[in-house]
């Protein structure tokens, strides 16, 4: 059975690259993508692209060069973006790095109000964040990190949701640490597609469901209400 979705459904995709990106950042939401559109179940419904952006088409390292390393080819610069229906932004150790980060939070300012869905994982929240995007919104991230980013100054606007694996405030969704990814990129599709697609799409990737977050309560970490008193939690 079809999900009914009033909306066009998005076909085309970014990904926004930095060195220092999160490998299961972007390769476990890209891995359920990849499962719809080449089952037959999904082919009907995915003809997807993927628009792989940074600021040059060099090869984005995902660590330091000095570690185990992993490199991916950029399709786009962020001047020469197509029209885009979804952004992705995953976190990794180079996203607290403001200078090589500074043309990935003006790319999102940038394409937001024409993007149908804007998608985090992990610290890549703190990206949107910047971008002012999060700005009395609803937002979860990293639970490791979570102290280091929602006390940021441009945090200061933000009601951030401790206890969650993933947080969607309108067309803004963002997912807690690394492998939470998955777990939001699965929810997403399903409130596109419809729980059927979502369902099976679990079952061929052998995905175990995680609706509950118990990293909030390992790491000790609490809901942060928006220091900003102009700012009212929806």
């Amino acid at each position: 059975m079809m999900h009914h979705h009033s909306k066009p459904r998005p076909t085309s995709f970014g990904l926004a690259l930095y060195p220092g990106f999160e490998v299961l950042d972007v390769f476990g939401p890209l891995e359920a993508l990849n499962t719809f559109s080449r089952c037959q179940f999904g082919s009907q419904y995915a003809n997807f692209s993927l628009s792989v952006l940074s600021t040059s088409l060099d090869p984005v390292s995902a660590m330091p060069a000095n570690c185990f390393n992993q490199k991916v080819v950029p399709t786009h610069t962020f001047a020469d973006a197509p029209r885009l229906d979804v952004l992705l932004v995953p976190g990794g150790l180079g996203s607290d790095h403001q200078e090589k980060t500074q043309p990935v939070v003006d790319f999102i300012r940038e394409q937001y109000p024409n993007l149908q869905y804007l998608i985090s994982v992990c610290t890549g929240a703190d990206l949107l964040a910047r971008a002012g995007i999060l700005d009395g919104k609803r937002a979860t991230t990293n639970k490791a990190a979570w102290k280091h980013i929602t006390q940021k100054p441009t945090s200061s606007k933000t009601y951030w949701v401790a206890n969650a694996r993933w947080v969607v405030d309108g067309n803004i969704w963002t997912t807690s640490g690394v492998s939470a990814g998955i777990d939001g990129m699965l929810a997403w599709i399903e409130s596109v597609w419809g729980k059927e697609i979502r369902d099976r799409i679990v079952i061929s990737m052998e995905y175990e469901d995680a609706r509950n977050d118990l990293f909030a309560a390992i790491n000790c970490d609490q809901d942060v209400p928006p220091k900003d008193k102009s700012m009212t939690s929806k």
